[in-house]
């Protein structure tokens, strides 16, 4: 797993609203904090080596949004679309991304930690050395993806749908769920613990288990 390489205490204060003064939309070297960019409206913009602080981006289109060794921290991205996205080396840290649509996003070295993911649509994508920390996707589609070094560390994962997604040599055991939503091809391979093996026996091929 590779860090985002910036410093944030070393980049110059600045507002997300630069990047429109840029013709090709693109915003570099700088931190913003406490700043509304809710329901915006942008093609193809370009992030580098930035960092962003209590910033809310509610209802905003990104489509084909580039992030690459960027920091998000405590801010709103709930309902973002963002189809197509290419992210690398980005890491989100308490960030609230209840509805996101990243669908057909490729994210390459790109951290999770303590963020709300519930009802996002991850659906066909590519997910390389991603890591989902202390993270809630309840009712997630994560539908359709191919998979390489993918971690869920202590996450709630209710109700997620992983049809279609291969899910072998994936770690689900110290994550909770009820139901998950997959078939027993995509369930192949994949790690569970005790308690979530019975479920999952039931769930897929009708198997009890006795305790």
């Amino acid at each position: 797993m590779q860090a985002p390489r910036i410093i944030p205490a070393d980049l110059a204060r600045g507002s997300f609203f630069d990047l429109l003064q840029d013709e090709d939309r693109s915003l570099s070297t700088i931190q913003v904090s406490e700043e509304d960019a809710s329901q915006q409206r942008i093609d193809h913009p370009m992030l580098d080596h930035v960092s962003f602080e209590k910033v809310r981006f509610t209802a905003s289109r990104f489509e084909r949004l580039d992030l690459t060794d960027s920091i998000f921290t405590n801010c709103d991205f709930s309902n973002c679309q963002f189809e197509k996205a290419s992210w690398l080396r980005v890491q989100f840290k308490d960030c609230k991304l209840v509805g996101i649509d990243l669908n057909e996003a490729a994210l390459n070295n790109v951290t999770f930690d303590h963020c709300q993911l519930d009802l996002a649509m991850l659906c066909d994508m590519r997910f390389k050395n991603v890591t989902f920390t202390n993270c809630r996707l309840n009712g997630t589609s994560f539908m359709n993806n191919r998979l390489a070094s993918v971690k869920f560390n202590e996450c709630d994962l209710d109700q997620v749908a992983f049809n279609d997604t291969a899910l072998k040599n994936i770690d689900l055991s110290t994550c909770k769920f009820e139901r998950l939503e997959l078939d027993a091809a995509a369930a192949r391979g994949m790690i569970v613990n005790s308690s979530q093996a019975a479920y999952l026996a039931a769930a897929l091929i009708g198997i009890k288990v006795k305790p």
